[in-house]
């Protein structure tokens, strides 16, 4: 079994602001889900949004719930809501 598994991680509009990148790779445990992706990146990236309520997150261009878990070679990606209209 694997030690750790790597994903690529995308961020969107001001969750790419606040990481101060707008891709990278992340190491994380096997058993990690969407949520521990996110964990991972607050620890790397303080002033990501602390609320994950804020925040939709995606695994291969389809939106996830946060108890879904990562496998290797993943592209995650964290999008804050998109308000707006007419």
């Amino acid at each position: 079994m694997p030690v750790a598994i790597a994903v690529k991680v995308r961020f969107f509009a001001r969750l790419r602001e606040q990481a101060g990148v707008e891709t990278e790779a992340l190491e994380v445990p096997p058993t990690s889900t969407l949520a521990d992706v996110y964990h991972s990146l607050r620890r790397r990236h303080p002033a990501l949004e602390p609320d994950r309520g804020s925040v939709r997150g995606a695994i291969n261009q389809e939106f996830s719930d946060w108890d879904t878990a990562v496998s290797v070679g993943d592209e995650v990606a964290f999008i804050p809501p998109v308000s707006g209209g007419f």
